[in-house]
C-alpha cells in the first residue's frame, strides 16, 4: 500500500483514536497505524476510572522518599528499579526536581481543567449511537482508608480537592457503607468524589474504533519500521512493505513514543510505568456477582476496584523498571488477595494477570504539542495513569493545534520542549 493522507497517527489506543476522531470531525483524511492491538495496551487493561479526583501530579513531595523506603518491599505499590541507563537517570533527576509543593500548586489547576473538559467531551461522545458499550456511569468514586496514615492522606487530598472546586464528601465507616453496601475492604472511612465516573475501557476503545472507521478513518495494523523525513518535515512512514505518506504526523504510541521521537532528533523524557490488573467475570460469565456499583481506591494499599460490564477489575502498582512485561507474583500478590476477598480464591486463582505500560512524564503532565525542530510532527503521550481520563481532550487539543485554531485550553503546560 502506498497512500497519502492529511494526517498519519501512530498509536491506536484511547489517545490515538481520540486524535483520529477530532481530526476526522474537522474533515481531515486520517490513517491510524497500530501494532499488537488489544494486547498489552494500557487502553484496555487499565482501571477504567475517569478521575477528576486525580488532580495532584504524580511528581509530588515525598514520592522519591516513599520509593526508596519501599525499594526492599516486594509488595510495595511503587517500585523504582535502580538503573544506570542515562535516559532513566535524566528522567528520575527531572522527576525529583518537580517533587515540590510549588509544582503541585502549578499542576493542580492544569489537570483539573483538562480532566473536567475531557469528561465533558466523553459525555458528549457517549450520547452518540454505538457508544453504549463504553459503559460510562457517573457513580462517583470512594477513596477508602483504614489506617491513620491513609486517613491523613485522604483528608489532605480532600482539602486540596475542595480548594480546587471539586465536589467531595468526607464519610465515616457507616456513611461509606451506605454509599457502597457491597464493600468488603476493612475501612474506617472514605472521601467521596462526586464527579468521578467509571467506564469499560475495552468497550470504549472498540466503540471509538467503530466510530472513526464509519467516519472514514483508515486503520492499519503493523509496527512502524522507519520514518522518512526531508529537512524539518516528515514525508512518510514505512510499516512492513507499506509506505504511508501524510501532511501531518501524530505520535500517540504511549510508552513507545520516545523510541520514535529519538529517530527525529528529540530525546523525549518518557518512561514506561508498569501496572497490573486482575479481572474477574460476573456470574453470567462464569464468575461471581459482587454487587459493587462504584469504583473505589484503597489508599492503604493503593489498589483500585472497578465494577465493569461483565465483571470487576482490581488494579494497582506503579513500577519504573523499563520495558519489562514479566509478572512478579510478589508484586501482584496484594491485588490478587484483594480480588479474593471479594470474589473468593477459587475465582481468582484461575485468572491471569494483565500487565501493561503507562507512559509517564517526569512532571506528571502529558506531552501535547509539536515536536521541536520538526514542522509537521505532533506528540500526544505522557498521560501516566490518566490516559483514558485525558484521551478526549488530548485529541481535541491536537486537532486544534494542527488546524491553527485557538485551543480549548492553554497548551503551554503540555509543551514537548518544556524541560529544555
Amino acid at each position: 500500500m502506498s497512500e497519502r493522507f492529511d494526517t498519519v497517527i501512530v498509536g491506536g489506543g484511547i489517545v490515538g483514536l481520540s486524535c483520529a476522531k477530532a481530526l476526522s470531525d474537522q474533515g481531515a483524511r486520517v490513517v491510524v497505524v497500530d501494532r499488537d492491538r488489544y494486547a498489552e495496551a494500557a487502553s484496555t487493561g487499565n482501571a477504567g476510572m475517569i478521575v477528576p479526583s486525580h488532580i495532584v501530579p504524580l511528581s509530588a513531595p515525598g514520592v522519591i522518599a516513599k520509593g526508596m523506603k519501599w525499594l526492599m518491599n516486594p509488595e510495595s505499590p511503587l517500585y523504582i528499579k535502580p538503573s544506570a541507563d542515562p535516559a532513566f537517570v535524566k528522567w528520575l533527576w527531572t522527576f525529583q526536581r518537580h517533587c515540590t509543593q510549588s509544582h503541585v500548586d502549578h499542576g493542580i489547576p492544569v489537570l483539573r481543567d483538562a480532566i473536567l473538559a475531557s469528561l465533558e467531551l466523553l459525555d458528549a461522545w457517549c450520547s452518540e449511537a454505538g457508544f453504549e458499550r463504553a459503559g460510562l456511569k457517573h457513580t462517583g468514586l470512594l477513596m477508602l482508608h483504614h489506617g491513620d496514615k491513609a486517613r491523613q492522606e485522604n483528608m489532605e487530598l480532600a482539602e486540596t480537592a475542595e480548594k480546587a472546586g471539586l465536589e467531595i464528601e468526607r464519610l465515616n465507616r457507616e456513611e461509606t457503607l451506605a454509599r457502597e453496601p457491597a464493600l468488603k475492604t476493612d475501612i474506617t472511612g472514605s472521601v467521596y468524589f462526586r464527579q468521578d465516573a467509571r467506564v469499560d475501557p475495552e468497550g470504549l476503545l472498540r466503540a471509538m474504533e467503530d466510530h472513526v472507521r464509519a467516519s472514514g478513518v483508515t486503520i492499519v495494523e503493523g509496527a512502524v519500521r522507519s520514518i522518512q523525513k526531508k529537512g524539518r518535515t516528515v514525508i512518510s512512514i514505512t510499516t512492513g512493505d507499506d509506505i504511508i505518506e501524510g501532511d501531518q504526523l501524530v505520535l500517540a504510541a504511549g510508552s513507545w513514543t520516545s523510541k520514535l521521537t529519538k529517530g527525529l532528533g528529540t530525546n523525549l523524557l518518557l518512561q514506561p510505568a508498569k501496572g497490573f490488573s486482575v479481572t474477574i467475570p460476573d456470574a453470567d460469565h462464569g464468575g461471581i456477582s459482587t454487587g459493587m456499583n462504584m469504583p473505589c481506591l484503597v489508599t492503604d494499599q493503593k489498589i483500585s476496584i472497578t465494577p465493569m460490564p461483565g465483571g470487576i477489575r482490581f488494579s494497582g502498582t506503579l513500577g519504573l523498571q523499563g520495558f519489562d512485561l514479566s509478572i512478579d507474583e510478589r508484586r501482584v500478590g496484594p491485588i490478587r488477595r484483594h480480588a479474593a476477598l471479594y470474589c473468593g480464591e477459587e475465582h481468582v486463582s484461575s485468572r491471569s494477570t494483565w500487565a501493561g505500560f503507562r507512559p509517564a512524564s517526569p512532571d506528571g503532565l502529558p506531552f501535547i504539542g509539536r515536536l521541536p525542530d520538526m514542522d509537521n510532527v505532533w506528540v500526544a503521550t505522557g498521560h501516566g495513569m490518566l490516559g483514558v481520563t485525558l484521551g478526549p481532550i488530548t485529541g481535541q487539543l491536537v486537532a486544534e493545534q494542527i488546524a491553527g485554531t485557538a485551543p480549548t485550553l492553554d497548551v503551554a503546560p503540555f509543551r514537548v520542549d518544556r524541560f529544555d
